[in-house]
């Protein structure tokens, strides 16, 4: 047989050792991970000598805003920045857009928004605010991963807050479909005045809260941008709970906040140096189940001032930022950067090895770029990392074999699909194939 494509000798992180390898792709899916040059005949190949092949990353927590609000990120320019990133699946969050992602018909025209623009596969988390408890069954059934909830303001007049009964609601319905609820765990009531004013008791407090809400429901809690290892821990005591983080609690300060501005400006807030470093010892001690962006850059005119809004950009520089630290080793940084979908049951995606989609990441390991305006493909080329020299240039991505990104562009039309959680994983895959 002839395959579509062969993404011949790159170097294939594997358990315990690394060696060249060829991917051979077959209507969009990976039909084997054979032994460098043994990949056969191909219509197409690439040559990925000298260069790292990992799985796709799936980013399950990124802020695209559109419909609605595209002057702050847009699907055709989030998605670019993804695929620059090596992402080739995001998981959009519901508040930004407007109208937020509250209902089955929201769900439907962010669909339909993403279909148009994007060149990465997507899947949306629906909202859980108070006023949608009592359309949850339809929601949950358009195909959303999961319910996303605030415990404290979330900036946005059009997602409030959810108090007690509303969680306990919403944690109910989705434990009858069996999907997690992420949650911004932040306890309004140890909450100061500030955007700065975000102590870390008010985080363990909110996450032990969800947890018992959780266990007490049935559900499975999800606490979204754990700024510390506390919080990690906390969430770790409640059965069923996952963890996120983000790169920017990885590699910057409160202290840095304070030099960078409002590129830096974040709830929950970056914390000190000693919390920085043992939230490294929880995603080393494997508490840390994803690594997500939180990619959320706004305007300059809501970003500048005495009250910024809170927001990072990060779905383009995350790869390159946790290379940089060199905290991780590939297969690691691999599995925090792709676990995301088994946790929301998108399992075609996330695996190099048969029967998985073949989203693709090409990386120049000995290459370096410089975070700047000329470089970042977001809508607001804003980062707190602008001037840093990052390792690791992403020379193609690929989603479902199709060449999206390749050298500094996109190399396609919008092709991103709809992805909706599933029951079970490729039954063809070898799970210690995976990087």
């Amino acid at each position: 047989m002839t395959a579509d494509l062969v993404v011949r000798g790159g170097l294939v992180p594997r358990a315990g050792s690394s060696a060249p390898a060829d991917v051979v792709v077959v209507d969009g899916v990976i039909a084997a991970v054979t032994t460098a040059g043994a990949g056969g005949r191909s219509r197409r190949t690439i040559d990925a000598t000298g260069l790292v092949v990992l799985a796709g990353a799936v980013d399950a927590h990124v802020h695209f805003d559109e419909p609605g609000r595209t002057e702050w990120e847009g699907w055709a320019t989030g998605s670019l920045a993804a695929a620059a990133g090596g992402v080739t699946t995001v998981v959009d969050m519901p508040i930004d857009s407007h109208p937020p992602t509250i209902d089955a018909g929201s769900v439907r025209a962010k669909a339909e928004s993403a279909r148009a623009s994007s060149l990465v596969d997507f899947a949306f988390w629906g909202g859980l605010v108070p006023g949608n408890v009592d359309i949850l069954d339809p929601l949950l059934s358009s195909g959303v991963v999961g319910l996303k909830a605030f415990m404290c303001d979330s900036g946005w007049a059009e997602f409030p807050a959810c108090p007690p009964d509303v969680l306990a609601r919403g944690m109910r319905a989705a434990a009858r479909a069996d999907v997690p609820v992420a949650v911004h765990c932040e306890d309004p009531s140890l909450l100061g005045p500030g955007d700065r004013d975000r102590p870390l008791a008010a985080e363990v407090a909110a996450v032990a809260r969800a947890g018992a809400t959780a266990a007490a429901q049935g559900a499975r809690l999800h606490v979204v941008h754990c700024s510390s290892a506390d919080a990690v821990i906390e969430a770790k005591l409640w059965p069923r709970a996952t963890v996120e983080t983000c790169p920017h609690y990885l590699t910057l300060t409160g202290g840095d906040e304070a030099q960078l501005g409002p590129d830096a400006v974040c709830s929950p807030p970056l914390r000190d140096e000693d919390a920085r470093l043992r939230l490294w010892q929880a995603v080393h001690s494997g508490l840390v189940d994803t690594i997500a962006s939180d990619h959320s850059p706004g305007p300059p005119a809501h970003q500048e001032g005495r009250a910024p809004f809170p927001g990072i950009s990060g779905v383009q520089t995350t790869l390159s930022l946790l290379l940089t630290s060199a905290e991780l080793s590939l297969r690691e940084l691999s599995r925090l950067r792709t676990s995301a979908a088994r946790l929301l049951g998108l399992h075609r995606k996330g695996v190099l090895a048969p029967g998985y989609d073949a989203d693709l990441v090409l990386v120049d390991l000995d290459s370096t770029w410089v975070v700047g305006g000329d470089t970042l493909r977001t809508r607001q080329a804003r980062s707190p990392f602008m001037g840093r020299t990052l390792r690791g240039v992403v020379v193609s991505t690929l989603v479902r074999g199709n060449v999206v990104f390749e050298s500094g562009r996109p190399m396609s039309d919008p092709q991103g699909a709809f992805l909706r959680p599933a029951a079970t994983a490729p039954a063809a895959a070898a799970m210690e194939a995976a990087p």
